[in-house]
């Protein structure tokens, strides 16, 4: 007789062998190749067989289907990410929208796959918790947005330049899909030409300046890196903006260097076209992701940019 770990959505008990289907799932998945069931890691003060591990030990995968994470669970998650073994979880989408869950998995700083996502092709794709609450546009109080970005901002410098370029991507994504008018469509889109951070979609009618472009789409370009933004990233950008047939005209180009002169004086070369780039440094970063009223923070600096 299987286990009882406890009660899921649907009313039905949850049972050892759910767990085992769903990890099997993940397991056989093409994205899940590299995770090795049945070992063990050495945690220095504990010993933990999660649902399974990577073949090098520097990732586990924990299977959560209960309604809370289980204590042992926390303490294991906590302890491994410290050591620098990153968490991925596998999770039911409900699990997104409990508060407690999320700070859970932003202190560990886990990746998610979404076992029900009602985007079926990406049910088994891992990814950064905040670029996955950007896509399911699950809503967060602002208590809940500022604990999360100050916990996300006290690592935005941590490791690899691929791993901080992520970090940061993902953050934003999260923090503008919590903006009322605005909609996260496009995470590092590519086309034949380009790459595009994020896009936006303006999807609600309201006084916001960004509503006056009369286009639906906002180009979002993310920098974190050690040198400041130089004028020919501002002059990519510019040129996406121009060959987007009309849809964009306000492009948000945030770089925790800063900016150079240069950079500056090309989007002012600009001004006399129907286009615009808000540039936005770590100082300005940090103030719109701990303000009150978040819509409002972001709009002072889309309309200095276009006052500019």
């Amino acid at each position: 007789m299987e286990e009882i770990v406890d009660e899921p959505p649907q009313g039905r008990p949850i049972g050892a062998g759910d767990v085992a289907a769903a990890t099997d799932r993940v397991c056989g998945s093409e994205k899940g190749k590299h995770w090795v069931q049945g070992a063990e890691l050495d945690l220095g003060s504990k010993r933990w067989k999660p649902n399974a591990v990577s073949a090098d030990q520097t990732q586990l995968l924990y299977v959560f289907l209960q309604e809370e994470v289980p204590r042992f669970a926390r303490d294991r998650l906590q302890i491994a990410a410290s050591a620098g073994i990153r968490p991925t979880l596998a999770v039911h989408l409900a699990s997104l929208f409990k508060p407690e869950v999320v700070e859970l998995l932003v202190a560990v700083d886990a990746d998610v796959v979404v076992l029900d996502d009602y985007v079926t092709a990406r049910q088994l794709e891992p990814r950064a918790l905040l670029a996955a609450l950007a896509d399911i546009e699950v809503p967060v109080s602002p208590d809940l947005r500022r604990s999360v970005a100050k916990s996300v901002w006290t690592r935005i410098g941590d490791g690899t330049a691929q791993q901080k370029g992520r970090r940061l991507e993902a953050l934003l994504a999260f923090a503008f899909a919590q903006v009322g008018d605005l909609k996260v469509i496009e995470r590092n889109y590519r086309n034949e030409t380009e790459e595009i951070d994020l896009i936006l979609q303006i999807d609600n009618f309201s006084s916001r300046v960004w509503q006056k472009s009369g286009v639906p789409f906002i180009l979002v370009e993310a920098k974190n890196r050690a040198d400041k933004a130089s004028q020919p990233m501002v002059s990519s950008l510019i040129t996406k903006l121009q060959t987007k047939r009309g849809t964009a005209r306000i492009a948000i180009l945030v770089s925790l260097a800063g900016f150079t002169e240069d950079a500056r004086m090309q989007e002012l070369r600009f001004s006399t076209q129907d286009i615009c780039v808000a540039m936005i440094d770590r100082d300005q970063m940090e103030k719109i992701l701990s303000a009150d009223d978040m819509d409002a923070e972001l709009e002072t600096v889309v309309r200095h940019a276009l006052l500019r």
